[in-house]
């Protein structure tokens, strides 16, 4: 585990996030105190592609059904909430 002032955080932070992303925990401080921490994530839990039936209802009317929406949304999502897609 590495700690790092978040000064320099901040000027390394696309690098940071690549130790992490590599399975670095890295601490982020500010005046020695731990602020924050950055750290890998286990797995993405979406799919990483649609079925062709998917997709060509996509094609076809330019949106997905609720159940194509629940396979590929996170929690924290908010595309489609509001129903326009």
């Amino acid at each position: 585990m590495v700690t790092l002032p978040l000064s320099e955080a901040q000027d390394r932070f696309l690098d940071i996030v690549d130790q992490a992303a590599a399975g670095e925990q890295i601490t982020l401080a500010d005046h020695g105190v731990p602020r924050a921490m950055l750290v890998p994530v286990p797995e993405d839990p979406r799919p990483s592609g649609f079925t062709a039936d998917e997709v060509w209802d996509i094609f076809l009317h330019h949106q997905m059904d609720p159940g194509a929406w629940d396979a590929i949304r996170c929690p924290g999502d908010t595309i489609g909430e509001d129903g326009l897609g």
